[in-house]
């Protein structure tokens, strides 16, 4: 009864605790010294909201989380973020025209099949990393 207590004690405290889930990543092909982007959806089942602060890749000499939109003339823009909030027990999507992680001077060709390893970093979360598929649109 004692060896089944303590393995279950065990198995609990081995058990990673649930937060942040990322899924459906894909980035667009690009050529090196080029621009490209990420796209991801971020959910949090937990009661409290995160913020992704920034986002890191080697395949780029600099990435930034934007937003596209239409200006007032509605001419499409991309607005560098500070910060993307992800509320409580909810779903943020970074898709082809809105949010986005843009990866600025790329450091090799990015090709359909290829991946690449990206980053991203939570306020609440933590570093959480993606290896991402190259895919064409």
């Amino acid at each position: 009864m004692v060896a089944v207590f303590l393995s279950a004690f065990l198995l609990a405290a081995c058990t990673p605790k649930q937060g942040l889930t990322l899924h459906d990543a894909w980035a667009r092909p690009g050529l090196k010294d080029g621009n490209s982007a990420v796209y991801f959806e971020v959910q949090n089942p937990l009661a409290e909201e995160d913020l992704l602060l920034k986002a890191e890749c080697t395949a780029a000499a600099s990435t930034e989380l934007h937003i596209s939109m239409m200006d007032a003339s509605g001419n499409m823009m991309m607005q560098p973020q500070e910060n993307v909030p992800i509320p409580a027990q909810g779903q943020v999507s970074f898709k082809p025209g809105g949010l986005h992680v843009m990866l600025i001077g790329l450091t090799q060709d990015l090709n359909a099949g290829d991946t690449l390893a990206l980053t991203l970093t939570f306020q609440n979360a933590g570093t959480l990393q993606l290896e991402v598929p190259v895919k064409t649109p």
